[in-house]
Protein backbone atom coordinates (compact mmCIF):
# COMPACT_ATOMS: atom_id res chain seq x y z
CA UNK A 1 0.00 0.00 0.00
CA UNK A 2 2.47 2.06 0.73
CA UNK A 3 4.91 1.45 -2.39
CA UNK A 4 1.43 3.07 -4.46
CA UNK A 5 1.49 6.01 -2.35
CA UNK A 6 2.85 9.17 -4.29
CA UNK A 7 2.48 12.13 -1.85
CA UNK A 8 2.13 12.13 2.07
CA UNK A 9 1.12 14.89 3.87
CA UNK A 10 1.70 15.22 7.82
CA UNK A 11 0.50 17.54 10.36
CA UNK A 12 1.94 17.69 14.12
CA UNK A 13 0.29 20.19 17.04
CA UNK A 14 2.64 22.71 18.46
CA UNK A 15 1.80 21.58 21.63
CA UNK A 16 1.82 17.76 20.91
CA UNK A 17 -0.46 15.72 20.68
CA UNK A 18 -1.34 12.93 18.06
CA UNK A 19 -0.70 14.14 14.42
CA UNK A 20 -2.70 13.84 10.75
CA UNK A 21 -1.56 12.99 7.68
CA UNK A 22 -3.00 12.50 4.20
CA UNK A 23 -1.74 10.47 1.84
CA UNK A 24 -2.63 10.29 -1.88
CA UNK A 25 -2.11 6.87 -3.75
CA UNK A 26 -2.49 6.24 -7.40
CA UNK A 27 -5.68 4.75 -7.24
CA UNK A 28 -7.58 7.71 -5.27
CA UNK A 29 -5.50 10.06 -8.08
CA UNK A 30 -7.10 8.14 -10.80
CA UNK A 31 -10.82 8.12 -8.47
CA UNK A 32 -10.33 12.13 -8.50
CA UNK A 33 -8.81 12.41 -11.82
CA UNK A 34 -12.21 10.23 -13.10
CA UNK A 35 -14.54 12.23 -10.86
CA UNK A 36 -12.95 15.20 -12.14
CA UNK A 37 -13.67 14.59 -16.16
CA UNK A 38 -16.93 14.07 -15.01
CA UNK A 39 -17.64 16.94 -13.73
CA UNK A 40 -16.27 18.57 -16.47
CA UNK A 41 -18.26 16.93 -18.97
CA UNK A 42 -20.90 17.22 -17.55
CA UNK A 43 -20.15 21.36 -17.48
CA UNK A 44 -19.34 21.17 -20.95
CA UNK A 45 -22.81 19.29 -21.55
CA UNK A 46 -24.88 22.07 -19.60
CA UNK A 47 -23.10 24.76 -21.27
CA UNK A 48 -24.22 23.30 -24.87
CA UNK A 49 -27.35 22.42 -24.21
CA UNK A 50 -27.95 26.31 -22.45
CA UNK A 51 -28.06 28.06 -26.12
CA UNK A 52 -30.62 25.33 -27.83
CA UNK A 53 -32.76 25.83 -24.77
CA UNK A 54 -32.78 29.55 -24.61
CA UNK A 55 -33.66 29.17 -28.16
CA UNK A 56 -36.35 27.17 -27.55
CA UNK A 57 -37.83 28.95 -24.71
CA UNK A 58 -37.88 32.14 -27.10
CA UNK A 59 -39.23 30.27 -30.04
CA UNK A 60 -42.11 28.86 -27.90
CA UNK A 61 -43.47 33.17 -27.43
CA UNK A 62 -43.02 33.78 -31.21
CA UNK A 63 -45.17 30.55 -32.52
CA UNK A 64 -47.61 31.41 -29.62
CA UNK A 65 -47.75 34.97 -30.59
CA UNK A 66 -48.43 33.73 -34.78
CA UNK A 67 -51.16 31.02 -33.41
CA UNK A 68 -53.18 34.07 -31.92
CA UNK A 69 -52.40 36.72 -34.90
CA UNK A 70 -53.55 33.69 -37.37
CA UNK A 71 -56.67 32.88 -35.19
CA UNK A 72 -57.57 36.73 -34.94
CA UNK A 73 -56.93 37.44 -38.93
CA UNK A 74 -59.09 33.85 -39.08
CA UNK A 75 -61.94 35.09 -36.73
CA UNK A 76 -61.59 38.88 -38.88
CA UNK A 77 -62.35 36.68 -42.68
CA UNK A 78 -64.85 34.73 -41.26
CA UNK A 79 -66.18 38.30 -39.93
CA UNK A 80 -65.99 40.13 -43.13
CA UNK A 81 -67.42 37.45 -44.95
CA UNK A 82 -70.46 37.44 -43.13
CA UNK A 83 -70.86 41.27 -43.54
CA UNK A 84 -70.33 40.19 -47.14
CA UNK A 85 -73.42 37.80 -46.71
CA UNK A 86 -75.57 40.49 -45.35
CA UNK A 87 -74.38 42.78 -47.89
CA UNK A 88 -75.15 40.30 -50.45
CA UNK A 89 -78.99 39.71 -49.29
CA UNK A 90 -79.81 43.22 -49.03
CA UNK A 91 -78.33 43.94 -52.73
CA UNK A 92 -80.29 40.87 -53.79
CA UNK A 93 -83.33 42.57 -52.52
CA UNK A 94 -82.76 45.84 -53.82
CA UNK A 95 -82.29 44.45 -57.47
CA UNK A 96 -85.47 42.16 -56.84
CA UNK A 97 -87.75 45.53 -55.88
CA UNK A 98 -86.34 47.28 -58.47
CA UNK A 99 -87.50 44.78 -61.26
CA UNK A 100 -90.83 45.31 -59.53
CA UNK A 101 -91.06 48.93 -59.94
CA UNK A 102 -89.43 48.36 -63.88
CA UNK A 103 -92.22 46.38 -64.42
CA UNK A 104 -95.20 49.11 -62.76
CA UNK A 105 -93.91 51.78 -64.75
CA UNK A 106 -94.01 49.95 -67.78
CA UNK A 107 -89.98 49.34 -68.44
CA UNK A 108 -88.85 47.15 -71.54
CA UNK A 109 -89.07 43.54 -70.46
CA UNK A 110 -85.43 43.26 -70.85
CA UNK A 111 -84.77 45.35 -67.15
CA UNK A 112 -87.27 42.74 -65.35
CA UNK A 113 -87.52 39.48 -66.95
CA UNK A 114 -84.18 37.93 -66.07
CA UNK A 115 -84.33 36.32 -62.97
CA UNK A 116 -81.64 37.14 -59.96
CA UNK A 117 -79.77 34.41 -58.43
CA UNK A 118 -79.17 33.82 -54.80
CA UNK A 119 -76.32 34.69 -53.35
CA UNK A 120 -73.60 32.00 -53.39
CA UNK A 121 -73.86 30.23 -50.15
CA UNK A 122 -71.53 30.44 -47.20
CA UNK A 123 -68.11 28.43 -48.14
CA UNK A 124 -67.27 29.28 -51.43
CA UNK A 125 -64.88 30.62 -52.67
CA UNK A 126 -63.98 34.34 -51.98
CA UNK A 127 -63.52 34.30 -56.04
CA UNK A 128 -67.04 33.40 -57.03
CA UNK A 129 -69.01 35.84 -54.23
CA UNK A 130 -66.85 38.64 -55.60
CA UNK A 131 -68.16 37.48 -59.00
CA UNK A 132 -71.68 37.69 -58.13
CA UNK A 133 -71.30 40.91 -55.83
CA UNK A 134 -69.43 42.78 -59.07
CA UNK A 135 -72.63 41.25 -61.37
CA UNK A 136 -75.63 42.06 -59.21
CA UNK A 137 -74.17 46.13 -58.50
CA UNK A 138 -73.87 46.50 -62.10
CA UNK A 139 -77.18 45.03 -62.76
CA UNK A 140 -78.66 47.35 -59.76
CA UNK A 141 -77.17 50.31 -61.75
CA UNK A 142 -78.34 49.97 -64.50
CA UNK A 143 -81.88 49.20 -63.38
CA UNK A 144 -81.55 52.61 -62.04
CA UNK A 145 -80.79 53.98 -65.32
CA UNK A 146 -83.87 52.39 -66.99
CA UNK A 147 -85.90 53.61 -63.93
CA UNK A 148 -84.68 57.38 -64.34
CA UNK A 149 -85.72 57.26 -67.65
CA UNK A 150 -89.62 58.56 -68.54
CA UNK A 151 -91.63 55.79 -69.75
CA UNK A 152 -94.99 56.55 -71.94
CA UNK A 153 -96.48 53.14 -70.67
CA UNK A 154 -96.75 54.15 -67.25
CA UNK A 155 -100.82 53.68 -66.26
CA UNK A 156 -101.09 56.69 -63.51
CA UNK A 157 -98.68 59.53 -62.33
CA UNK A 158 -96.28 58.58 -60.31
CA UNK A 159 -97.87 60.13 -57.49
CA UNK A 160 -100.99 58.11 -57.61
CA UNK A 161 -99.55 54.65 -57.79
CA UNK A 162 -100.33 52.85 -55.09
CA UNK A 163 -96.29 52.00 -54.25
CA UNK A 164 -96.24 52.58 -50.38
CA UNK A 165 -97.66 50.08 -47.95
CA UNK A 166 -101.33 50.63 -46.68
CA UNK A 167 -100.24 50.03 -42.94
CA UNK A 168 -97.08 49.66 -41.05
CA UNK A 169 -95.30 46.97 -42.16
CA UNK A 170 -93.67 46.35 -38.83
CA UNK A 171 -96.93 45.91 -36.96
CA UNK A 172 -98.38 43.79 -39.54
CA UNK A 173 -98.36 40.03 -40.50
CA UNK A 174 -99.18 38.33 -43.55
CA UNK A 175 -101.46 35.43 -43.10
CA UNK A 176 -102.91 34.74 -46.64
CA UNK A 177 -100.50 35.65 -50.30
CA UNK A 178 -101.78 36.34 -53.45
CA UNK A 179 -103.30 33.31 -54.90
CA UNK A 180 -105.12 29.98 -53.91
CA UNK A 181 -105.34 29.45 -50.09
CA UNK A 182 -107.26 27.29 -47.79
CA UNK A 183 -110.56 29.14 -46.64
CA UNK A 184 -110.78 29.11 -42.76
CA UNK A 185 -114.31 29.23 -42.85
CA UNK A 186 -115.30 26.47 -45.89
CA UNK A 187 -111.84 24.33 -45.34
CA UNK A 188 -111.94 24.72 -49.31
CA UNK A 189 -109.17 25.58 -51.71
CA UNK A 190 -110.26 28.77 -53.06
CA UNK A 191 -108.55 31.95 -54.70
CA UNK A 192 -107.02 35.00 -53.20
CA UNK A 193 -107.52 38.13 -54.80
CA UNK A 194 -105.43 40.16 -52.40
CA UNK A 195 -103.50 39.88 -49.43
CA UNK A 196 -104.37 39.62 -45.78
CA UNK A 197 -103.15 41.59 -43.62
CA UNK A 198 -103.40 40.73 -39.50
CA UNK A 199 -102.77 44.33 -37.80
CA UNK A 200 -103.94 45.37 -34.26
CA UNK A 201 -107.28 46.79 -34.01
CA UNK A 202 -107.52 50.36 -34.65
CA UNK A 203 -103.95 50.52 -36.76
CA UNK A 204 -104.00 53.04 -39.24
CA UNK A 205 -105.15 52.23 -43.49
CA UNK A 206 -103.23 54.84 -45.35
CA UNK A 207 -103.56 55.73 -49.22
CA UNK A 208 -100.45 54.25 -50.75
CA UNK A 209 -101.47 56.54 -54.02
CA UNK A 210 -103.35 59.83 -54.70
CA UNK A 211 -106.62 59.07 -56.24
CA UNK A 212 -110.48 59.51 -55.75
CA UNK A 213 -113.00 57.37 -53.74
CA UNK A 214 -115.23 55.30 -55.50
CA UNK A 215 -116.83 53.39 -52.46
CA UNK A 216 -116.77 53.75 -49.05
CA UNK A 217 -118.56 52.26 -46.45
CA UNK A 218 -120.46 48.92 -46.23
CA UNK A 219 -122.22 47.03 -48.75
CA UNK A 220 -126.32 45.41 -48.30
CA UNK A 221 -127.86 45.54 -51.58
CA UNK A 222 -128.58 42.44 -53.15
CA UNK A 223 -127.14 43.26 -56.30
CA UNK A 224 -123.64 43.68 -54.79
CA UNK A 225 -123.95 40.34 -52.54
CA UNK A 226 -120.50 39.31 -53.42
CA UNK A 227 -119.02 43.02 -51.70
CA UNK A 228 -120.98 41.98 -48.02
CA UNK A 229 -118.12 39.55 -47.39
CA UNK A 230 -115.49 42.27 -47.27
CA UNK A 231 -117.10 44.29 -44.43
CA UNK A 232 -116.86 47.92 -43.87
CA UNK A 233 -114.30 48.44 -47.39
CA UNK A 234 -112.79 51.30 -49.37
CA UNK A 235 -112.13 51.33 -53.18
CA UNK A 236 -109.94 53.79 -54.63
CA UNK A 237 -109.60 54.58 -58.32
CA UNK A 238 -105.71 56.26 -58.94
CA UNK A 239 -106.58 56.37 -62.39
CA UNK A 240 -105.29 54.58 -65.94
CA UNK A 241 -107.48 51.57 -64.53
CA UNK A 242 -105.46 50.96 -61.76
CA UNK A 243 -108.34 50.04 -58.54
CA UNK A 244 -107.11 49.73 -54.78
CA UNK A 245 -109.79 47.97 -52.09
CA UNK A 246 -109.25 47.77 -48.79
CA UNK A 247 -111.54 45.35 -46.95
CA UNK A 248 -112.67 44.73 -42.67
CA UNK A 249 -112.29 48.04 -41.55
CA UNK A 250 -113.03 48.94 -38.42
CA UNK A 251 -114.39 52.56 -38.95
CA UNK A 252 -113.73 54.44 -43.17
CA UNK A 253 -112.72 58.00 -42.41
CA UNK A 254 -113.48 59.14 -46.14
CA UNK A 255 -116.80 59.37 -48.58
CA UNK A 256 -117.33 58.34 -51.98
CA UNK A 257 -116.04 60.97 -54.75
CA UNK A 258 -113.37 62.36 -52.51
CA UNK A 259 -109.60 63.08 -53.25
CA UNK A 260 -107.23 61.52 -51.89
CA UNK A 261 -103.36 61.82 -51.28
CA UNK A 262 -100.57 59.72 -50.14
CA UNK A 263 -100.56 58.70 -46.58
CA UNK A 264 -103.93 60.32 -46.11
CA UNK A 265 -105.68 57.85 -43.61
CA UNK A 266 -108.85 55.81 -44.97
CA UNK A 267 -109.62 54.08 -41.92
CA UNK A 268 -108.12 51.50 -39.42
CA UNK A 269 -108.21 47.58 -39.29
CA UNK A 270 -111.26 46.01 -38.07
CA UNK A 271 -112.84 42.57 -37.66
CA UNK A 272 -116.18 43.01 -40.09
CA UNK A 273 -117.29 40.65 -42.76
CA UNK A 274 -115.53 37.62 -43.45
CA UNK A 275 -112.18 37.41 -40.96
CA UNK A 276 -111.47 35.41 -38.17
CA UNK A 277 -109.29 37.92 -36.39
CA UNK A 278 -108.70 41.57 -36.96
CA UNK A 279 -106.93 42.21 -40.60
CA UNK A 280 -106.89 44.34 -43.55
CA UNK A 281 -107.84 42.66 -47.18
CA UNK A 282 -105.96 44.65 -49.39
CA UNK A 283 -106.47 44.24 -53.13
CA UNK A 284 -104.81 45.58 -56.37
CA UNK A 285 -106.32 45.74 -59.67
CA UNK A 286 -104.63 46.28 -62.92
CA UNK A 287 -105.55 46.53 -66.85
CA UNK A 288 -104.47 43.57 -68.14
CA UNK A 289 -105.61 42.22 -71.52
CA UNK A 290 -107.95 45.40 -71.87
CA UNK A 291 -109.80 44.15 -68.12
CA UNK A 292 -109.18 45.37 -64.77
CA UNK A 293 -108.29 42.01 -62.92
CA UNK A 294 -106.41 42.01 -59.35
CA UNK A 295 -102.74 40.92 -59.24
CA UNK A 296 -100.22 40.50 -56.55
CA UNK A 297 -100.40 43.53 -54.59
CA UNK A 298 -96.27 42.97 -54.28
CA UNK A 299 -95.89 43.86 -57.52
CA UNK A 300 -96.81 47.23 -57.12
CA UNK A 301 -95.77 47.84 -53.55
CA UNK A 302 -92.49 46.55 -53.18
CA UNK A 303 -92.78 46.52 -49.48
CA UNK A 304 -95.74 43.30 -49.68
CA UNK A 305 -94.22 40.09 -49.83
CA UNK A 306 -94.13 37.87 -52.48
CA UNK A 307 -93.87 34.34 -52.92
CA UNK A 308 -92.19 34.00 -55.97
CA UNK A 309 -91.21 37.01 -57.86
CA UNK A 310 -90.15 35.46 -61.25
CA UNK A 311 -93.43 33.47 -61.52
CA UNK A 312 -95.41 36.76 -60.69
CA UNK A 313 -93.74 38.68 -63.19
CA UNK A 314 -94.31 36.31 -65.85
CA UNK A 315 -98.01 36.18 -64.77
CA UNK A 316 -99.45 39.18 -62.37
CA UNK A 317 -103.22 37.41 -61.81
CA UNK A 318 -101.25 34.39 -61.01
CA UNK A 319 -103.65 32.20 -63.29
CA UNK A 320 -106.48 32.63 -61.10
CA UNK A 321 -109.98 32.44 -62.16
CA UNK A 322 -112.32 34.86 -63.22
CA UNK A 323 -114.24 34.50 -60.29
CA UNK A 324 -113.58 38.23 -58.40
CA UNK A 325 -116.40 40.77 -57.39
CA UNK A 326 -116.51 42.69 -60.09
CA UNK A 327 -116.74 46.66 -59.52
CA UNK A 328 -119.75 47.20 -61.57
CA UNK A 329 -121.64 45.62 -58.95
CA UNK A 330 -120.03 47.87 -56.25
CA UNK A 331 -119.96 51.41 -57.84
CA UNK A 332 -121.90 50.91 -61.28
CA UNK A 333 -118.44 51.39 -63.23
CA UNK A 334 -117.35 48.88 -66.01
CA UNK A 335 -114.51 46.56 -65.13
CA UNK A 336 -112.63 47.52 -67.99
CA UNK A 337 -109.75 50.26 -68.38
CA UNK A 338 -110.39 53.37 -69.90
CA UNK A 339 -108.56 53.34 -73.84
CA UNK A 340 -105.49 55.14 -74.27
CA UNK A 341 -105.37 58.06 -75.97
CA UNK A 342 -102.60 58.07 -78.76
CA UNK A 343 -99.50 59.97 -77.72
CA UNK A 344 -99.80 62.52 -80.76
CA UNK A 345 -96.43 63.42 -82.50
CA UNK A 346 -95.71 67.63 -82.52
CA UNK A 347 -96.27 68.43 -85.98
CA UNK A 348 -93.01 69.83 -87.29
CA UNK A 349 -91.77 73.39 -87.55
CA UNK A 350 -91.18 74.72 -91.06
CA UNK A 351 -87.36 76.32 -91.15
CA UNK A 352 -87.87 79.90 -92.21
CA UNK A 353 -86.48 80.97 -95.38
CA UNK A 354 -83.10 81.76 -95.40
CA UNK A 355 -82.96 85.85 -96.70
Amino acid sequence: MKGDALWEVQWHPAGGGKFRRLVLTRRGLRRTLVSLALVVLVALMIVAALPVGLRGFFTSFTVDAAQRENRALRLQGESLREQAYGLATQLRERVQRGRRVAWVVGAPPQAWEAPCPAPPPRGVADEAAIGWLGEQGARLDALGEVLSAPHDALRCPLSALPIASPVNMARAVPVALFGWRVSPFTGKTMAQYGITLAAPQGEPVLAPGAGKVLFAGSVRERKANEWTRFGNLVVVDHGGGVVTIYAHLRDVLVKRGQTVTRALRLGSVGQTGWTRVPALHYEVRWPLAERNVPIDPGLVTPAVPVEDLDARLADPSAGLPGGFALLQHLVGRSDRPPARRPVRPAPAQSAPDAD
